[in-house]
């Protein structure tokens, strides 16, 4: 049944109330950061809109995840926060459900590890369908790890040399591998072979390469952090946070770096961020869950623009 404006403002709004009610009964404070900051996030394959005031002397990034910030209400004192944040990406587009700027739910808890996060995110999903009386499956939805995938898939492991082989096999590129980051090879096999073929149902990816750990631990060689998916399309990102503020300069180094190769604009390292993580962050995991998207495929949409009337490409 199509909606008209008005009943997808509606909807949207029974949608949001949920999402608040969910985390209001689970003792979560509702912070609200600012959209517009001097250093965005350091992530080297997303690029921030920049904006400026007409005489040039102001200028600011708008915000591609609140995540830095809500860091910061960690290192205060609280244990358990989240935003419904506004978010705003540079090269967004080309899919029904990309846009530039989107709708995004990020939360905090701490004390929780990987595994109950995705307990909490089913949980959520769940609590939202159940408001809204939207139909989900009783079955749990399903967990599989990145090595997993590969080998059941591929039958090949996420080292470099397997990755390359796999690459080579199938002609995914033809771009020499010594001009390629790890990364590269493995969004060539994870977005051309794997993502392709997930299944239409609910589905947590975990335990990643060390090279795509980001702003997550790394443990036994393994990159703490998960994705959910609904067939193709990603709906959330958790990381198992990392809290140590001397291997995370490293890291925000090693991005400049990469930045820098990409040809892209290299972002002063951000050292309000880093003092949060001295004052110290309580273990814990964080899930960022981008909603308008969450909303199309609880509705059983194939368009962002289905579930908004504002949406546009630009």
């Amino acid at each position: 049944m199509k909606l008209n404006n008005l009943e997808i403002l509606s909807f949207r709004s029974r949608f949001l109330h949920a999402t608040r009610t969910f985390f209001h009964e689970k003792g979560f404070m509702e912070v609200d950061t600012p959209s517009l900051k001097k250093i965005p996030g350091m992530e080297p394959y997303l690029d921030p809109f920049l904006v400026g005031s007409p005489s040039g002397e102001e200028k600011g990034y708008l915000i591609t995840s609140p995540e830095y910030s809500l860091k910061q209400a960690l290192s205060l004192g609280a244990e358990k926060v989240y935003e419904i944040a506004h978010t705003f990406r540079s090269g967004e587009k080309g899919s029904s459900y990309h846009t530039a700027e989107f709708l995004m739910l990020e939360f905090y808890q701490s004390g929780t590890d990987l595994y109950q996060a995705m307990n909490l995110v089913e949980e959520l999903i769940r609590w939202i369908a159940n408001m809204l009386s939207l139909p989900l499956p009783e079955t749990r939805f399903q967990r599989k790890s990145v090595k997993e995938l590969l080998f059941n898939s591929l039958g090949i492991d996420w080292d470099r040399e397997s990755l390359e082989r796999k690459i080579k096999e199938l002609s995914l590129t033809n771009l020499p591998f010594n001009s390629m980051e790890y990364e590269d090879c493995f969004f060539l096999i994870f977005l051309n072979l794997l993502e392709p073929n997930f299944a239409s149902e609910f589905q947590f990816i975990y335990d990643y390469p060390p090279e795509m750990a980001a702003l997550s631990r790394i443990e036994n060689g393994t990159a703490k952090r998960f994705e959910l998916y609904f067939g193709k399309i990603e709906l959330a990102n958790a990381f198992y946070e990392l809290l140590d503020p001397i291997e995370q300069r490293t890291r925000f180094e090693k991005e400049q770096e990469l930045r820098k190769k990409l040809g892209k604009e290299v972002f002063p390292i951000h050292e309000e961020f880093l003092q949060a993580l001295k004052r110290g962050i309580p273990e814990c995991s964080g899930i960022s869950i981008g909603l308008d998207r969450l909303l199309m495929v609880l509705l059983g949409r194939n368009s962002l623009s289905e579930v908004s009337p504002y949406w546009r490409e630009i």
